[in-house]
């Protein structure tokens, strides 16, 4: 497998793990308000919250949030092996349950047989994951069991049996095999996990004495990553493993920042801790919520007197998901392609915000996973400020960053002539002649730039990409008749065919797409 290949199956990988991440969102705002109106400080402020309506209300929401947070493994085995799947996903999507519960059955019968594990007396590593009692290989063991079941089912959904077992043909022989299967991972896992455990304790133990210098290097590497679909990689690990750290809270250990976050949240007297804040984007609530602001306001500031209107509506409109959930993709896409030095500056940025709040103590999270900047500065940062939050970082931060990207946006916007949003030098008569392409003719002319339909093998879309393979990459069109007439902020070009970037439109362009198509 040459270098191409591998990057473009790390994109798809980092693609298909987008939708366990994304549903992470709604999940964390349940967690988000369910805590801040349940905690002691608030209640004590406000005692009408603790009547026991709202009580039980607020209950609901973090017990509903519970479900996403306390399985998200499984959730990841199970995306991972339906977004594998080239054919009968809902199949490879069971069998990715039914093989995530099997290696966690056989590995915990297992190890208790062995007296590795006691329920009585569960060590670090040993967990209850839905009513097991087994090891806890966290969201490595969900991925591992997702791309076997991808594996084996990709491989075995056609087979065809001999006569006497022809019961099993097809896809009835994926879950035989894949609980087969899992079965032995389990009793490999059980051998060869407690070494990884243990090298994740030691890489993150590493980590955490890097200080404010690794916080640098895990914000500006997450941004650098972001163009290349891997940036997935750089977080993730962290969110859900114990490279994100390893903490005993009211007796209950927990691993993994996300984790340890939101346990520090549900918990009445234990403080934020730096070295989990600094894992679940809390430089991002500086960046996002200030610094890409200014680089907007540089980019309607250096408009063209005629674009100014137009350029102001665009940013308004990716200005506030940004602010608001930290969807900071439309906006920077706006500039990745035309200027990529301004992307480098941000990336260097980012990875500075990240060094200063580790350095300054800001307890605020800025992961999707809690609601996303604003309403994690509201309900974990302001209201939870007596845990230390310091929230009051981002009095003096915050606008610190909104004039720096500002005026070195705009410097190097007018000093290199960088045709940025609404410095186009369309005329107003071109602009008021040209038709408006609706979504109905955009579809068809977005395939007959990528060579027609004969030419495309595959539709899918992550958050803000259309990505397309395709059977021949020479017929692809000019990356300015993209940009230019099919209104895209942008194109990347990947081993076997092209990802276009579309914003918050790019899963409803794939969509259509598949339906013109006739591809499921």
């Amino acid at each position: 497998m040459n270098k191409d290949e591998l990057l473009a199956k790390f994109q798809r990988l980092g693609k298909v793990l987008m939708t366990p991440v994304l549903i992470l969102p709604i999940a964390g705002i349940l967690q988000g308000f369910g805590n801040a109106f349940t905690s002691p400080t608030l209640t004590a402020a406000v005692p009408w919250l603790a009547a026991p309506g709202f009580a039980i209300f607020f209950s609901i929401l973090k017990a509903a949030a519970s479900i996403v947070m306390n399985n998200i493994p499984v959730i990841f085995s199970i995306c991972l092996a339906y977004g594998f799947a080239k054919s009968e996903k809902a199949t490879a999507a069971l069998c990715g349950f039914l093989g995530y519960m099997c290696m966690n059955s056989v590995m915990g019968t297992f190890l208790t047989a062995t007296g590795v594990i006691d329920p009585a007396n569960l060590t670090t590593g040993q967990s209850t994951i839905l009513g097991i009692t087994t090891l806890d290989t966290g969201v490595i063991g969900g991925l591992l069991v997702g791309a076997i079941v991808a594996w084996l089912h990709n491989r075995y959904y056609k087979i065809e049996l001999p006569a006497v077992f022809s019961i099993f043909n097809g896809t009835r022989f994926i879950p035989a095999v894949t609980l087969l299967s899992c079965s032995i991972l389990a009793l490999v896992m059980s051998f060869v996990f407690p070494f990884i455990q243990n090298a994740l304790g030691a890489l993150s133990e590493f980590i955490k004495t890097t200080g404010a210098f690794g916080a640098f290097v895990y914000g500006a590497g997450e941004r650098m990553l972001l163009p290349f679909g891997l940036h997935h990689f750089v977080y993730l690990p962290f969110f859900f493993t114990s490279l994100g750290g390893v903490e005993t809270i009211d007796g209950q250990t927990v691993q993994g920042a996300i984790n340890i976050y939101n346990a520090i949240l549900g918990s009445p007297s234990t403080p934020f801790n730096i070295e989990v804040s600094r894992f679940v984007m809390n430089g991002k609530v500086i960046f996002a919520m200030f610094g890409l602001p200014g680089a907007a306001l540089a980019f309607y500031k250096t408009a063209l007197p005629k674009n100014k209107k137009k350029a102001a509506a665009l940013m308004i409109a990716i200005v506030v998901p940004c602010i608001l959930s930290g969807i900071t993709e439309p906006l920077e896409y706006s500039f990745l392609f035309i200027a990529p030095i301004l992307y480098v500056f941000h990336a260097l940025m980012a990875g500075l915000a990240y060094a200063l709040t580790y350095i300054l103590q800001f307890n605020v999270a800025g992961s999707a996973s809690f609601g996303g900047p604003l309403l994690s500065l509201i309900f974990n940062g302001i209201m939870g400020a007596a845990k230390g939050s310091n929230w009051q970082v981002i009095l003096f931060l915050g606008p610190i960053y909104f004039v720096v990207y500002y005026f070195v946006f705009k410097f190097i916007i007018l000093k290199k002539d960088l045709k940025t949003p609404g410095r186009e030098e369309e005329s107003d008569d071109e602009a008021a002649k040209a038709p408006k392409t609706v979504i109905s003719d955009l579809i068809p002319a977005i395939v007959e730039a990528v060579g027609g339909d004969n030419n495309i093998k595959s539709v899918e879309a992550c958050f803000t990409r259309l990505r397309i393979q395709l059977n021949d990459c020479d017929k692809v069109v000019d990356d300015a008749e993209f940009t230019e007439k099919l209104e895209a902020r942008g194109i990347v070009h990947v081993n076997g065919g092209v990802q276009i970037v579309y914003g918050n439109m790019a899963s409803n362009y794939a969509t259509q797409m598949r339906e013109l198509l006739g591809m499921e």
